[in-house]
């Protein structure tokens, strides 16, 4: 699958998993619900195809639990659990999972000193497929950058909506 597939083809993106914590009820500064909406709204009008990971999954519900522990209230386990197979049924984002050239990739990165694992899946993720990936994550444009690692584009949306507009 590559970026974009043709002239009247859609941009394909991977969410970071900070494009799925609000839907969690966690704050994401930089992430709001009209930022939502308008990546929804052009991912229905084909202008993008949106994928999320399942790896994802596992650092939302930990910032989850941190975010529960520090305010002493927070989703249930079976609001986690609906608003996962929300996202799983949406009818906008599909999922992708790792294949092995993945995971040698964000094995590589790890090596190279980049320390979050997900992040390294993630973009790897994004690599083998063709897609951009969508995040905040200035620290791993800068890793990939200084390490001069072949792969994915990465953008935040504000770079995507210029693009798609």
């Amino acid at each position: 699958m590559s970026k974009k597939t043709g002239a009247n083809k859609s941009l394909a993106i991977l969410l970071d998993s900070s494009y799925l914590l609000p839907v969690f009820g966690v704050e994401v500064r930089e992430i709001n619900d009209s930022i939502l909406l308008e990546l929804r709204s052009l991912a229905l009008r084909k202008l993008i195809e949106v994928h999320y990971s399942p790896i994802s999954f596992i650092e939302i519900v930990s910032k989850v639990a941190k975010e529960t522990m520090r305010k002493g209230q927070g989703l249930s386990q079976e609001e986690i659990e609906s608003t996962i197979k929300i996202i799983e049924e949406s009818e906008y984002m599909k999922p992708i999972c790792p294949c092995p050239r993945a995971y040698v990739l964000a094995y590589r990165m790890k090596l190279l000193g980049h320390r979050d694992m997900i992040d390294n899946i993630l973009y790897a993720i994004a690599t083998v497929h063709g897609l951009i990936f969508l995040t905040l994550d200035q620290k791993l444009r800068n890793f990939i950058q200084h390490h001069r690692i072949k792969g994915a584009n990465i953008l935040t949306h504000d770079e995507l909506l210029k693009i798609v507009k």
